[in-house]
Formats: structure tokens, C-alpha cells, sequence
């Protein structure tokens, strides 16, 4: 690392502990990626202690449902890409961050992936009391939700803890941390909230993130939420929308 660039982050660091925010709201339009590229493990930057340290996986059961986590996609995209790092943006009880484990072990790759949740719920999850799928996935705790001990549990009984970190914070507030922590990725999924102000935002926030050559993606074409996110991002940063599978793709140039 330059000493320029050990510099700009000696002064983010100091500006974030001196309570500046780091928050960048910014037009799509504005987005070129100029920082750096940390080379190692995240974990250790996140947790001083290891997440899934003494947690009793095996209290909990065997699920790991959701939607469109188990596409050919996503192993397509693993070979075609051959990822470093992942980053993993809504993950549920983590069926797709497994599945691009399981392709990343197939293709012999030695690549993180960190999922970004906050195991709240997206608004839908609490839209209708009676939804088991939904808001009883939830699986509430004197009012607060226990999701993401299924989450953990479903990566263990997998066997993927030490390739699978998650970072249990909201989307935004996460890629600011990428940010200043210098923190790229080859591919990010994107399959948080389904709103469009919110979808806008993680493409904002997110592509900035996406190595030279990497893949920006996501789930929900249907939504209308989500395709007319994608379709401004697109638009104003004169980007293709690709289709693989039920997955729609935006490649960051080389």
C-alpha cells in the first residue's frame, strides 16, 4: 500500500472516531472506484472471537429454506468469475451463501464469503402473521427475532464456519464499512429488501465494491421493486442487464 493511501485511511480513521459520518448518499452517476483492495481474511477484522465459538448448532433444525438459493446460477458464476471474496447482501438462514460454498469447494477455491444481514426481516416478513415461510421463519423471542441462530446453525451442520462470516449489521452501514476498511469483492449478491429506494441504495452503495471484471447480481426480477432499482442504476451508469438463470447480472469492466 502506498503511503498516500495508508494516509486516506489513517484520516478516515480519525474522522469516524471524532464522530464525522462516513455516510455517502451519492448519485449513481458518481461512482468510481478509487481505493484500495485488502488482500486478506475479513473475519478477523469483524470478531475477536470466532461467531460460531461454543454455539449449540444441533438444538436447532435442519432448515435452510428460502427463494432461489439453490440456482445453477450461482455455480455458474463461481466458475466463470473463480471469486476471491464474496459479499453476500440479505441472507436469511443462508441457503444461497451455502451454495456458493458448495461451488466454491468444487471449483478448489479458497474464497471468503460474508453475509451481510441484519436477521430482522425484510418489510414482506411482517406483512402477514400467518405466513410460516415469513414471519414465523422470524421465530420470535419475546417480541425480537431468532433468525439468525437458524442462520448459524445451517452454516455448521454444513461445515462451512470457517468460509462463511457473518457481518450482522444493515446493508448501508456495512459497505461503509467495506469502504473504509478497504474491503473489495469479485462478486456481490444482492437480495435484501425488495423496496425500491432500498434495492437503489445497496446498488450505490455496493458497485463501488465490485473488483475490475467482477459481477454485481441479485434475485427478484419479478419484483417490481427490484427491477426498476436495477433498471435506473443501469440506466444512468450506461450499464447491460444480463440474464442467468432467474439471477439479473451487472459486470463491473475489466
Amino acid at each position: 500500500m502506498s503511503l498516500s493511501r495508508q494516509v486516506q485511511r489513517w484520516i478516515k480513521g480519525i474522522a469516524y472516531h471524532c464522530g464525522f459520518s462516513l455516510r455517502r448518499l451519492r448519485s449513481a452517476k458518481a461512482n468510481v472506484s478509487t481505493g484500495g483492495d485488502f488482500a486478506g481474511k475479513v473475519r478477523p477484522l469483524l470478531h475477536k472471537v470466532d461467531p460460531y465459538q461454543g454455539f449449540d448448532w444441533q438444538s436447532l433444525p435442519d432448515d435452510r429454506s428460502g427463494w432461489g438459493s439453490d440456482s445453477t446460477a450461482f455455480g455458474e458464476l463461481v466458475a466463470a468469475i473463480k471469486p476471491r471474496r464474496i459479499i453476500e447482501v440479505g441472507t436469511w438462514k443462508g441457503g444461497s451463501a451455502l451454495t456458493l460454498a458448495e461451488a466454491l469447494e468444487k471449483q478448489g477455491l479458497d474464497a471468503e464469503i460474508i453475509c451481510v444481514d441484519t436477521w430482522l426481516g425484510a418489510l414482506e416478513m411482517w406483512t402477514d402473521q400467518e405466513d410460516a415461510g415469513r414471519f414465523g421463519s422470524l421465530a420470535l423471542k419475546h417480541g425480537y427475532p431468532t433468525l439468525y441462530y437458524q442462520f448459524l446453525a445451517n452454516v455448521c451442520r454444513a461445515g462451512q464456519q470457517t468460509r462463511i462470516t457473518p457481518f450482522p449489521i444493515p446493508s448501508v452501514t456495512a459497505a461503509q464499512w467495506f469502504s473504509l476498511r478497504d474491503v473489495r469483492a469479485d462478486l456481490i449478491y444482492i437480495d435484501g429488501s425488495h423496496e425500491e429506494d432500498d434495492v437503489y441504495q445497496d446498488l450505490v452503495s455496493y458497485w463501488d465494491l465490485v473488483r475490475p471484471g467482477g459481477v454485481l447480481f441479485g434475485d427478484d426480477w419479478s419484483w417490481d421493486g427490484v427491477r426498476l432499482a436495477v433498471e435506473r442504476f443501469a440506466r444512468e451508469n450506461s450499464l447491460p442487464i444480463t440474464h442467468r438463470h432467474d439471477k439479473w447480472e451487472l459486470k463491473r469492466p475489466a
